[in-house]
């Protein structure tokens, strides 16, 4: 039977108050001692996800990883370490500095490890949907015990992201870029299986809805969800924000490998009701294109050049000028194709698509600098 806890606390809570919410969503679960031995290593996931985008509701609330450090030394932990990679686009350093989660992990005692820079091992995924194997950090792979942090926010591809995405920091840059072009909600699926969490704790001190994972509307929530089943943990979480788990892709993938009911036969709900938090999350805008007269071709883009595109068009906006975007055709993503007889010059965006440089209007990046998008689309417009 899997167990996931939900815990309120007040509005607005202190440091103290969400130590309180932590240790109460965890020991509701059995405590951290369950999960954590004399001596082991402890491997925190959180989710740092960029530089440029950082703050309650967009990455891991470092208050929430204090806690959980804490916690960890506590029960006897030998080593705790914070383990992340940042999107393409943003250095994880960078990432953990603006996010303050360094500062954090300096004063508690943490280690920090960047993926990108960490060795590798090669782990195989176990009744694979779309990969065979699937190369991991190794000192998140290797740890003892491994728990996993996300922030409650919408997805503009996945239409959410919570314990099960969060996951994919555990990878390095060109391996994300990969698992955009194979099918993303397959390659979770994947990557959850080959390196299954002891523990996934969920940060809705504040969360996000509609334009998430970065640009999205924050808004405080006060909530710590825990789960030691993170299929479950993700089930919770989707009726908690208003969403049906069948209409989740990866959820539904899931079901179907026998990993989770979708029905929610098998999971145990542990202080508050869904009910009782429920909240009608403001959905992301799964279509690329903002307005009538931009159209975008899309084949595997990453959540970089994604991202990207809707930050873009932010800026237009806040510029006075995207009443201006007119005609305009973006091809993005690995596998995007020109449509024959094309009449118009497109704006061809990102390293993975130089070899149809050529063909329009490129702008190089992985992903491209907003200001030559936004260079480029004023010629395009003549703007």
């Amino acid at each position: 039977m899997a167990k996931v806890s939900i815990v309120k606390g007040p509005k607005g809570p202190s440091f103290e108050e969400i130590q309180g919410m932590v240790k109460k969503a965890v020991g509701l679960l059995g405590g951290m001692s369950r999960f954590v031995g004399s001596g082991e290593r402890v491997a925190l996931k959180p989710n740092i996800v960029t530089g440029r985008h950082s703050g309650m509701g967009v990455t891991t609330d470092p208050r929430v990883l204090e806690a959980l450090v804490k916690m960890a030394y506590e029960a006897g932990a030998g080593e705790v370490l914070i383990v992340e990679g940042a999107g393409y686009g943003s250095p994880t350093p960078e990432a953990f500095k603006l996010s303050g989660v360094e500062e954090m992990a300096e004063r508690v005692g943490a280690g920090i490890v960047d993926v990108d820079e960490d060795q590798l091992v090669e782990v195989e995924v176990p009744n694979p949907l779309v990969l065979d194997r699937i190369k991991v950090s190794k000192s998140f792979y290797n740890a003892d015990v491994k728990v996993n942090v996300p922030v409650m926010k919408t997805h503009d591809q996945m239409l959410m992201t919570l314990g099960m995405k969060n996951m994919k920091g555990v990878i390095p840059k060109p391996w994300k870029r990969l698992f955009h072009r194979v099918g993303l909600a397959r390659a979770i699926v994947d990557l959850n299986k080959a390196v299954p969490v002891d523990l996934t704790v969920v940060d809705a001190i504040h969360a996000m809805e509609g334009l998430g994972p970065s640009l999205g509307d924050i808004f405080e929530m006060d909530l710590i969800m825990a789960g030691d089943d993170v299929y479950a943990l993700d089930w919770v979480g989707a009726r908690i924000m208003g969403f049906s788990p069948e209409e989740v892709e990866y959820l539904k993938l899931a079901s179907g490998q026998g990993l989770l009911d979708l029905k929610g036969e098998g999971i145990t709900t542990l202080g508050e009701s869904i009910n009782s938090v429920a909240r009608s999350f403001k959905r992301p805008p799964m279509d690329l294109a903002p307005q009538e007269g931009v159209t975008v071709i899309e084949g595997g883009a990453c959540s970089a050049c994604r991202g990207s595109i809707r930050s873009v068009f932010h800026d237009l906006g806040r510029m006075g000028l995207l009443n201006k975007v007119q005609d305009l055709l973006i091809v993005v993503g690995p596998k995007a194709e020109l449509p024959e007889g094309l009449r118009q010059t497109p704006l061809i965006m990102g390293t993975c698509l130089k070899g149809l440089k050529e063909k329009g209007r490129y702008v190089v990046g992985c992903p491209p600098n907003n200001d030559k998008m936004i260079e480029a689309i004023r010629e395009l417009c003549n703007i």
